[in-house]
C-alpha cells in the first residue's frame, strides 16, 4: 500500500523538471518520502494518465501527462 498524499509530490517534481528517471526523482525527494515512494504508486499514476513511463536503457523514465500537469497546478494553488 503507498500513501496517496505522495502523488502530489511526485507531480510537483515532474511539473518542474518536466521529465526524470526514478532514480533522479527518489534523489529529489524527501528521506521520509523516499521509504514511502512505490511502484503500485507510479503505475497506478500511469494508468490513471497523470504521467506516461518507459523503461530507457534500464531504468525507467516518468514523463508528466497534460493531465498530470493540470491535476499539479490545481493541487498547487492556495485553498
Amino acid at each position: 500500500m503507498y500513501d496517496p498524499s505522495l502523488q502530489a509530490v511526485v507531480l510537483a517534481k515532474l511539473a518542474k523538471w518536466e521529465r526524470l528517471t526514478e532514480s533522479d526523482l527518489n534523489a529529489m525527494l524527501r528521506p521520509e518520502d523516499r521509504l514511502r515512494l512505490r511502484d503500485d504508486l507510479l503505475l497506478d499514476m500511469a494508468h490513471s494518465g497523470l504521467i506516461t513511463m518507459r523503461v530507457v536503457g534500464d531504468e525507467p523514465v516518468l514523463t508528466i501527462t497534460d493531465k498530470g500537469r493540470e491535476l499539479a497546478r490545481q493541487q498547487g494553488e492556495p485553498s
